[in-house]
């Protein structure tokens, strides 16, 4: 089988390769055909980008769906046929806080399926999802409603990380006036999730980049406002759009330094930041308003399965808009073209679909 491969714990290491052999399972396992796989920006960090590696491989991709097409005969809550989407979750320790209480996400062992060395994802044709996984996280697959796509089933990890940030992580209260750092998956699902929980004024900030393709996606779900933040001043634009003192929430989907610096200048008095984008640049400022202004600074990791359910619920009941931030479904092997689209930011959700 053909796949997109990466090699290498540095970042870097993209390889098209074919003639793969196809997985074999165990009794206790259960092989998924792959019919949509998305490109997430833990993948895209990674393109254009040579490390040298040739050790450490995984096939990438982590945000996957597709069919049941082999079950080992000791797998009981699974069988051949089933439409499934991949929690990304491949091993888990099963012992520290993380695993005892069901967050396997954090577990400081564990393995994701496509981002993990010698863990394979779904940039592929099949994907094995070993029994050990499936006997310690019950919920380490979902089966796919009859009326929700493979390709909208296939962002259920975007979905839930943007509706954990928002429905579970924050204290948004209809009426809320919010901000929300990014204009990408995570930040167009921000977005929608607010104006589901009932915020107000909704006003995303990102690069001019984003005018053409994702600010008109981001007025689709609910923003208000959107501001170019290298075209204005972004907290002076707040200031005029909603006054002094209205901002009691920010999702941070962006990351980075300066997006911190500036959350704390436009948040009211105990407000919150969420982070949900991640950056390794050292802070080169003083966080002292977080105590000052008595704001609340969340770490946001991903989801849990209480979001994923809900998620494939408004998925189900046609509550949540995955369509619309699905802009391109290409072949597997033209995925140059996807990346090269997110680069330019000419798409927002890039599909990839197996082809020989």
């Amino acid at each position: 089988m053909n796949a997109l491969t990466r090699y290498g714990t540095e970042i870097g290491g993209f390889k098209f390769e074919r003639g793969l052999p196809e997985p074999e399972i165990t009794d206790d396992d259960i092989l998924i055909e792959v019919k949509a796989a998305g490109i997430c920006g833990a993948d895209f960090k990674h393109y254009g980008i040579e490390n040298g590696a040739t050790d450490n491989k995984r096939i990438a991709g982590h945000e996957f769906s597709g069919v049941i097409v082999k079950a080992g005969k000791n797998v009981t809550d699974w069988h051949v046929g089933q439409r499934v989407v991949s929690e990304n979750t491949a091993y888990a320790c099963g012992k520290c806080h993380a695993c005892e209480i069901g967050n396997f996400l954090v577990c400081p062992y564990k393995r994701s399926f496509g981002l993990s060395p010698n863990t394979d994802g779904g940039f592929t044709k099949y994907v094995k999802v070993p029994g050990y996984i499936m006997n310690l996280y019950k919920n380490c697959l979902f089966e796919i409603p009859e009326n929700v796509s493979f390709e909208e089933a296939s962002m259920l990890d975007p979905i839930g990380n943007a509706y954990m940030a928002v429905a579970q992580r924050s204290n948004l209260l209809p009426g809320d006036n919010v901000v929300v750092f990014g204009a990408g998956t995570l930040g167009l699902g921000c977005v929608q999730m607010a104006k589901i929980m009932g915020a107000a004024e909704i006003i995303v900030v990102a690069s001019s980049a984003n005018e053409a393709v994702r600010f008109p996606v981001a007025k689709k779900f609910g923003a208000t406002h959107c501001i170019s933040y290298d075209k204005e001043n972004v907290e002076e634009k707040i200031l005029e759009l909603v006054g002094e003192n209205n901002i009691p929430i920010v999702y941070d989907c962006a990351g980075s330094p300066s997006v911190l610096k500036q959350s704390l200048n436009i948040l009211r008095t105990n407000g919150q930041i969420i982070r949900v984008g991640m950056s390794f640049l050292p802070l080169n400022f003083s966080i002292n308003d977080l105590s000052m202004k008595a704001i609340d600074l969340v770490g946001h990791m991903a989801y849990n399965t209480v979001s994923l359910k809900h998620v494939l619920t408004l998925l189900e009941r046609k509550m949540f808009d995955a369509k619309s931030m699905i802009t391109h479904i290409l072949p597997l092997s033209d995925w140059q073209e996807g990346f090269e689209l997110m680069k330019n930011r000419q798409g927002i959700k890039v599909i990839l679909k197996y082809d020989e």
